[in-house]
């Protein structure tokens, strides 16, 4: 039987950016399948499940796709919240980890539309949602990998916006400043914390850095009907970087 709840799927959800728009989707009476891979301490319930997915793997979409086909046979809308960053310039990026942004961050999120599709094409009204980064909009020094593979999504969004029009399935992005997730902290180590809040003022007009709820507000905005009117775009959400 098909479930009469709307579905979520969100990658990465583990923490940071997808685990805050898990909660959103669920407080707003959603079924939510959530992916992660490697830690997650969270716990499944009747109306929220984790499942240990690589989302670089057919494989590993095959089986998810198998179940959500057996138990849920539609999903209303998609989240590709999973991703990775490294640092690195032309010099110091070697082909592993140009590899591992463009795996993870693109042929992941490509992977991901292509297994969940069918699922979609079932259910009314739904749409996908994936996350860029500014640095795609803006560039950013020493995140060349990073930039790129991100850069991809927002011609991703758009170009399958356009081939979803068909199927009443929009397709848009946002694009994130810097966020207090587990991602920034790897970056934030790396700086004194007065260095670190310098950066942080300079490059935000609004003077601090985002929450991952206030990414997960946009995003569920994004599935809404308030935003039926919309596809193909990519919002930035990042504390007015995009205007400085």
């Amino acid at each position: 039987m098909t479930s009469k709840k709307r579905v979520v799927l969100i990658t990465g959800a583990e923490s940071g950016i997808g685990k805050s728009t898990s909660k959103i989707f669920l407080d707003n009476g959603y079924k939510v399948i959530c992916t992660y891979l490697k830690n997650n301490n969270n716990k499944n319930t009747k109306d929220i499940e984790y499942h240990r997915i690589d989302i670089t793997k057919n494989k590993d979409w095959e089986n998810l796709a198998l179940y959500i086909k057996k138990k849920f046979k539609k999903i209303d809308v998609l989240v590709n919240s999973a991703g990775v960053r490294l640092s690195g310039n032309l010099e110091t990026t070697s082909m592993s980890d140009w590899s591992y942004h463009l795996n993870n961050n693109v042929t992941g999120t490509f992977l991901a539309c292509k297994y969940i599709l069918p699922f979609l094409k079932k259910a009314k009204n739904s749409s996908i949602i994936n996350v860029a980064s500014i640095n795609s909009i803006r560039g950013a020094k020493n995140m060349l990998a990073y930039a790129t593979s991100k850069s991809a999504i927002i011609s991703f969004t758009a170009s399958l916006a356009l081939d979803l029009t068909k199927n009443k399935i929009r397709v848009n992005a946002v694009a994130p400043g810097a966020i207090e997730t587990p991602m920034l902290a790897s970056f934030k180590k790396d700086l004194s914390l007065k260095e670190y809040q310098k950066r942080m003022r300079e490059n935000h007009p609004i003077g601090r850095v985002g929450k991952p709820k206030e990414v997960a507000n946009v995003i569920y905005f994004l599935a809404s009907e308030s935003a039926s009117f919309m596809t193909g775009l990519t919002i930035p959400v990042d504390g007015g970087r995009s205007i400085r």
